[in-house]
């Protein structure tokens, strides 16, 4: 047998030591990830039992050797580099793990989501909401990059670059046998989830739930794999399938025959970050909103409208107000899908003569607009690029200078027209300076918390709303419009649930504790003496906004998922992106296995839901491949 020398065996420690280092430093950080995911989850999968750090360790620990396998097949191909380049290999290979880490530790802060790479497409949009993206970091996030330095410093101070070897066919074959039981495992978490969810793996849509059953690091490989094989999926569909989606959106078309709004103008307010706990809110006796308030205790009110956005948040909105289609599985529709065709709202009023425009706050480019504007078949975009002069407060024109130029492009419009407004003042981290007139009574102890903030920038809102809406009462333009208001997404981020159980004084622990925070406003003003109007508790979401505006106006458009709320529909659930859904006031979640009666926090059977389940998947289904296969001429033709 041969004998190494005392050196070389010296040395070949070494390396084995930093690369042991290295791995379960990473494996540290992704576990940090994993923690907070199954806190977000909240997933009672051990019993019955109550203390959550404990349970969400364990729920963390449960994909500890998938998170170990993933991170290793990585870094074992990585580590047979040649010897000249391994050490700066290694290096960057932390570096890239540890800015995925802070990446997804920021998403789950503001998007209760994980990080895919369909969401580098984004990063132009980044410079816009630096501020915010500010506001998410903690302290402690720097101790993700800490061993960078400490690795730098090994390698350099202690040249332990200097003893790397080059590649033996010992080695290799050492590495395959590490490298296959690296793949083994994550192949048999994924098949554990697919036994449980068949679908999940390959559609990728609930990726938190992914990521608990497989690990974070484990979700990351199967993003990048789903990504390639979609890069070489054929772009035909056959016939039949267009025939089957062409007969199921067939199947669901009404009309709506007394279209109260019939012939009227349509305005719609998407309103930045408005959230339903703030209607209706009083601090200190004075309401935040008091316009608002008014507004709805005049309409059709559904304060039991859920949030349906995903990573495209605004732009998510805007997709689903305008098209009635869901956002898309991954990344955002207002980039990935800007060159398809789309049967929208705008392009149904066109036929009917209406003019169509867009009054928003940012730069037309922001968000893909540009782009995506005209295919939704608006005729002119008012953006910041039009009114270079205009007012601007924080990401862009304050909501005084939208609402008074949008008043303004109303008003010299001849014939009947569709004004979709989108407000901008009220974004995140809502500290704009502007926003405080200092007529609101705050509270000492809310000022310069992120709350307290959100209601200086709602109450601003409000004021701005108030000189609108009398702005349509003066031109007569109230009288002769259809208003839609709602608010685009949550405001709140998880990362400040503490501070929004001290507002609402009610502690949040289950997952519908905290989706029944994250309720956003939707209202419906029909016009005339003879309107029916009043709070209606159907559950309903941003899905609902464009069959039911369109049922209004007795326009009729066929494609779309969502539910005409004028209509007597029967039980249709509000779905949302990851698969789960709220029907008949009850919240399922299939990824967990878990239903909760909304009022109540009561727990069912979650088998009772099975077939509609199978439904909501298949609807969703329905959606991406019209999306992803830009089909929608195919189905209406």
């Amino acid at each position: 047998m041969r004998i190494l020398p005392v050196k070389e065996m010296e040395c070949r420690e070494k390396e084995l030591r930093i690369l042991i280092l290295m791995t379960l430093l990473v494996w540290i950080k992704f576990f940090v990830v994993d923690y907070m995911i199954a806190d977000v989850l909240n997933w009672p999968s051990f019993g019955t039992m109550k203390i959550h750090p404990v349970r969400h360790t364990l729920r963390a620990l449960a994909v500890a050797v998938p998170s170990l396998g993933a991170i290793l097949s990585v870094i074992i191909p990585v580590s047979l580099v040649p010897a000249k380049y391994r050490g700066r290999a290694l290096l960057t290979v932390n570096v890239l793990f540890s800015v995925l880490v802070l990446t997804d530790i920021l998403f789950i802060r503001y998007y209760s989501d994980i990080f895919i790479f369909h969401d580098v497409l984004l990063l132009p949009q980044t410079g816009l909401i630096a501020k915010s993206i500010w506001s998410l970091l903690k302290l402690w996030d720097v101790l993700i990059f800490a061993d960078i330095p400490i690795m730098f410093w090994l390698l350099k101070k202690e040249r332990i670059n200097l003893c790397f070897e080059n590649i033996t066919v010992k080695r290799i074959g050492i590495s395959l046998l590490i490298l296959f039981f690296a793949i083994f495992v994550q192949i048999v978490a994924g098949y554990r989830l697919r036994a449980q969810r068949p679908n999940i793996m390959s559609a990728m849509y609930d990726r938190l739930s992914v990521c608990a059953w497989v690990s974070t690091a484990s979700f990351h490989w199967g993003d990048v794999i789903s990504l390639t094989l979609k890069a070489f999926e054929p772009d035909h569909v056959p016939q039949q399938k267009i025939d089957e989606l062409r007969g199921w959106f067939n199947r669901r078309s009404k009309n709506n025959y007394a279209s109260p709004a019939g012939g009227k103008n349509l305005i719609m307010i998407q309103c930045e970050a408005l959230q339903q706990f703030i209607v209706g809110m009083k601090i200190n006796g004075t309401e935040v909103t008091p316009n608002l308030n008014r507004f709805a205790e005049n309409s059709f009110y559904f304060p039991n409208a859920w949030d349906q956005t995903a990573g495209g948040l605004s732009s998510d909105s805007e997709f689903m107000a305008n098209t009635g289609f869901f956002p898309s599985a991954s990344g955002a529709a207002y980039t990935r899908f800007a060159n398809n065709s789309y049967n929208s709202l705008a392009k149904a009023l066109k036929k009917k003569g209406y003019s169509t425009f867009v009054v928003q706050g940012t730069y037309s480019s922001f968000w893909n607009c540009h782009r995506m504007h005209p295919k939704l078949y608006f005729d002119r975009q008012y953006s910041r690029n039009t009114f270079p002069k205009g007012e601007v407060i924080g990401l862009g024109l304050s909501d005084r200078a939208i609402f008074t130029e949008a008043l303004n492009v109303f008003k010299n419009t001849k014939g009947p027209f569709y004004g979709f407004i989108v407000t901008l003042s009220g974004h995140h981290p809502y500290n704009f300076e502007g926003l405080d007139d200092g007529s609101f009574p705050l509270p000492e102890e809310m000022r310069k918390t992120l709350l307290g903030d959100y209601m200086i920038a709602m109450n601003y809102f409000d004021r701005e709303l108030g000189r609108f809406l009398e702005g349509l009462k003066d031109s007569g333009l109230d009288q002769k419009s259809l208003i839609v208001l709602y608010g685009d997404h949550p405001a709140v981020p998880i990362a400040y649930k503490e501070e929004m159980e001290k507002l609402t004084g009610k502690k949040i622990e289950e997952s519908i504790e905290w989706k029944e925070t994250r309720r956003v406003p939707l209202i419906f003003h029909v016009p005339g003496s003879k309107a029916k109007k009043g709070t209606i508790f159907t559950d309903t979401g941003q899905m609902d906004i464009m069959p039911t505006a369109a049922g209004l106006l007795g326009i009729k458009i066929g494609t779309y998922f969502g539910k005409d709320l004028s209509l007597d529909n029967g039980p249709y659930p509000v779905i949302f992106r990851n698969g789960s859904y709220i029907i008949d006031g009850v919240f399922v979640e299939p990824a967990v296995k878990r239903a909760t009666r909304t009022v109540t926090h009561e727990s069912l059977d979650a088998s009772e839901y099975d077939e509609i389940t199978k439904e909501v998947d298949l609807i969703l289904s329905y959606n991406d491949i019209v999306l992803e296969k830009n089909l929608i001429n195919d189905i209406i033709d």
